[in-house]
């Protein structure tokens, strides 16, 4: 029922979001505009990640016909397999990725949803677990000792969103045994003044404490303020006068 949708609403669900020229903009900056012309060409590739993480059920020829399909313009590809797909993935690179998200990435609630002025954010964290290479193994290490790794490596992602829209507005990846605390850098140009910083834990807030960020965005002198969520569901209960 999903993917009926995407083949109703056609790429334009992706460019209106992504629009070519801002593709094409991050492509260029990021050196893998073509050099040759290709039949998957960067800026298409960009719209075909992009599509299979809306829909990461569907394989690859999956995607690909859906891709298609909102571009009645495209002509046909009788050469285009998994593993062509696969190769103009990795031309593209994942840098291309993350800063087209930096660009596009920003809140998206009205004013009326602010909470005493405050635009509330929240930072969370998860783990997802990625294919068993050699490289993501390095990269992210998997559970279990050094001796006995278990399991697929798995990378810690932790993000921040703002509550009303559920938009997210920051992402950091790191692997798993490092802290939540890998986000902190990349916060600055979202967590300051006129924001409200929900965490998720004490040791979280203790990190951020130990380290300096608490002080910088919500000290004497800042707007900001840094939350945890069992303090904040305690004063939207009543149960406490306000923020600790």
């Amino acid at each position: 029922m999903l993917i009926s949708r995407l083949e109703r609403l056609g790429l334009g669900v992706l460019t209106r979001s992504c629009p070519p020229e801002l593709v094409d903009r991050v492509v260029g900056e990021a050196e893998r505009s073509e050099k040759r012309r290709r039949l998957l060409s960067a800026r298409f590739t960009v719209y075909f990640v992009l599509a299979m993480c809306l829909f990461p059920q569907a394989d690859y020829l999956e995607v690909l016909r859906l891709v298609k399909t909102g571009d009645k313009g495209l002509r046909s590809w009788p050469g285009v397999n998994k593993s062509s797909l696969t190769r103009a993935r990795q031309r593209l690179g994942w840098p291309v990725m993350r800063e087209l998200f930096q660009s596009v990435a920003r809140p998206l609630g009205a004013d009326c949803e602010l909470f005493r002025g405050l635009r509330v954010l929240a930072l969370d964290g998860m783990l997802l677990a990625v294919p068993d290479s050699a490289g993501n193994n390095d990269a992210f290490g998997k559970s279990g000792s050094h001796r006995s790794p278990m399991g697929y490596p798995q990378a810690r992602v932790v993000a921040v969103a703002e509550c009303s829209s559920h938009a997210v507005l920051d992402a950091a990846i790191g692997g798993f045994k490092d802290s939540e605390r890998i986000v902190s850098d990349a916060l600055d140009a979202h967590v300051g003044t006129g924001t409200l910083l929900l965490v998720p834990h004490q040791a979280t807030f203790a990190s951020l404490v130990e380290h300096g960020e608490v002080n910088r965005w919500g000290g004497a002198g800042e707007s900001a303020t840094i939350i945890g969520w069992v303090h904040w569901m305690q004063w939207q209960a009543g149960l406490l006068a306000g923020p600790p």
